[in-house]
């Protein structure tokens, strides 16, 4: 791999050494970010539907886990892992294996931009600080053990492809990308194909173009010629590779279903349950301004570098992503005349790719600023090293901060970020007696914040929030047991937190349509006393009742 300027690293031995070296430094600043108490976000979803995809006996019967899979490659590789370790070894087995692939991509990435392993480093610890407060979406590179992960691995790799002028790698990372995630690799293998257009066949005509390729003679030399029939046939074969494994599932989805579920479904999805990531309307205040203030730093700050072949190539990237944001904003706008068509495009997560291709070019311009002293001085005045150690020494702190979650020993009070919504201890003891205690095959209401109930028991519940399926018959379905269970108005707005909340009659209802025979409840809740059932155990916040009414035959 070449540096900004010239090799990197040097060969043999001891340059393979330091490479090593700094992935795993790379590696621990990434994991000092995602190392939350397990299970995380979203690995309460991703390893409970591989482990059932590796045993079905496990959670047999669970609406959620027995929808249709979206993420197959991902649950193919982790399965196996889930099925024979606990939930929580494979989480940590997942997460190391997720964040050392990332070092790999991100190392590959910026090899080509920064020639000096100390400069990559700050970039990385830069790119960690920006992912965590830059985004518009909320997209998230850093994570638990969840197919994504790997899908930004890969196209972490795919980038230091582009830098590096490689396309053919570039189109084949990229597909690889969208086997483990069509949405991530999706809109990165569009974007490379877009940088690729510009920087092979947009003819050196005009100041821009030549601003973004270089001198004439530059442009020239990469005009099509058999390196550019190469890259084509590797888009084929990437492409094909992102269809087939990644792209043909996820359409399938949304197959066999009328167009009025369809569109229900789409509205579900984008407007019920995700529009913190879909909607821009939606979006938590400020998270656009500072999105639009990251992009004006990177630029700014990208007119101090010297300009670079490797530069270019990200920038174009970087560019073709915002557009790509830009036209999802458009999308939007349509929402008041033609709801049903901008929901349907709204759900490909239009703001996705440059929620990270903008911090990643943040990240790898400021550490190129400081790893050049004229770029320093331009910056600021004094000598270069003190603005770098001001800078190393605020990431430095950004990044000790991150300690304050890591799960260290005589930490109780750190809790999943999977149970948010819950009172932590509690939750997690009252799930261990279920665990040990209930019928294998019970099936259980639960609160309404619970994310964790089926990995911390494997028994069924009758909906979660957190666990939506992604097929459109089976998203209107866990609509309608939303609302049966938690809602008074039939709207999702101002739901209860539990099922006894609306009264023995609901909680009769739940059960003869669902079949629901068991309920973890909580102990504030209204209309606690009139559950119909009998209250088999309870702790601090929790109790667990055997309920008692007319099931649906089997």
């Amino acid at each position: 791999m070449h540096g900004a300027t010239g090799e990197s690293g040097g060969g043999g031995t001891a340059g393979w050494a330091r490479g090593v070296a700094e992935c795993l430094l790379i590696a621990a600043i990434f994991a000092a970010a995602g190392a939350w108490p397990v299970p995380d976000v979203n690995e309460a979803v991703y390893l409970t539907k591989a482990r059932h995809a590796a045993d079905p006996t496990w959670g047999r019967g669970d609406f959620f886990l027995e929808t249709p899979d979206a993420h197959g490659v991902f649950y193919l590789v982790a399965g196996p892992l889930a099925a024979a370790l606990s939930l929580e070894h494979a989480a940590w087995i997942g997460r190391i294996a997720g964040w050392a692939l990332l070092a790999i991509g991100f190392r590959h990435a910026t090899v080509p931009l920064l020639a000096a392993p100390w400069a990559r480093v700050v970039a990385a610890c830069a790119f960690s600080f920006a992912l965590r407060n830059t985004t518009a979406a909320g997209e998230w590179v850093i994570g638990g053990c969840e197919a994504k992960v790997f899908a930004w691995a890969a196209v972490l790799g795919a980038l230091g492809e582009v830098a590096a002028g490689r396309f053919a790698a570039a189109f084949c990372l990229a597909g690889i990308g969208t086997a483990f995630h069509p949405i991530v690799g999706g809109w990165a293998l569009i974007a490379i194909v877009g940088t690729w257009t510009v920087m092979t066949w947009m003819p050196v005509t005009s100041t821009a173009s030549r601003m973004l390729k270089g001198s004439a003679g530059e442009a020239s030399s990469r005009r099509p010629r058999g390196g550019a029939s190469w890259a084509a046939a590797a888009l084929v074969a990437g492409g094909l590779l992102a269809v087939a494994a990644g792209v043909v599932p996820a359409l399938g989805l949304t197959a066999g279903v009328d167009e009025a579920t369809r569109v229900a479904a789409t509205k579900i999805y984008v407007v019920d349950r995700l529009s913190h990531h879909l909607l821009p309307r939606t979006f938590a205040d400020g998270m656009i301004a500072r999105h639009l203030l990251a992009v004006a730093v990177w630029w700014l700050l990208s007119l101090l570098v010297p300009a670079s072949a490797a530069r270019r190539r990200i920038m174009v990237f970087t560019l073709t992503a915002l557009a790509i944001s830009a036209a999802g904003i458009g999308i939007s706008l349509l929402e008041p005349w033609a709801p049903a068509t901008a929901y349907s495009l709204l759900r490909f997560y239009w703001f996705r790719l440059a929620d990270v291709a903008v911090p990643f070019a943040l990240a790898t311009t400021l550490a190129a600023v400081l790893e050049d002293r004229d770029a320093c001085s331009r910056l600021a005045a004094g000598r270069p090293a003190w603005l770098r150690a001001a800078a190393i020494g605020l990431l430095a702190l950004d990044l000790a901060l991150q300690s304050r979650h890591w799960p260290l020993a005589g930490r109780d009070a750190v809790a999943p970020r999977a149970d948010v919504k819950l009172v932590p201890a509690p939750w997690a003891d009252i799930c261990a007696w279920v665990r040990e205690h209930a019928p294998a095959d019970a099936c259980f209401l639960t609160p309404r914040g619970a994310a964790s109930f089926t990995w911390r028991t494997g028994r069924r519940e009758v909906v979660s929030w957190k666990n939506s399926p992604q097929d459109a018959a089976s998203l209107v379905e866990w609509r309608k047991r939303i609302v049966d269970c938690y809602s008074r108005s039939g709207s999702l707005a101002e739901m209860e937190r539990s099922t006894a909340s609306l009264g023995p009659d609901r909680v009769r209802e739940v059960i003869a349509r669902y079949g629901a025979d068991h309920a973890i409840v909580p102990l504030d809740a209204p209309l606690l006393e009139s559950i119909p059932g009998e209250r088999l155990h309870a702790n601090s916040a929790y109790a667990v009742y055997r309920l008692a009414g007319d099931r649906p035959e089997k």
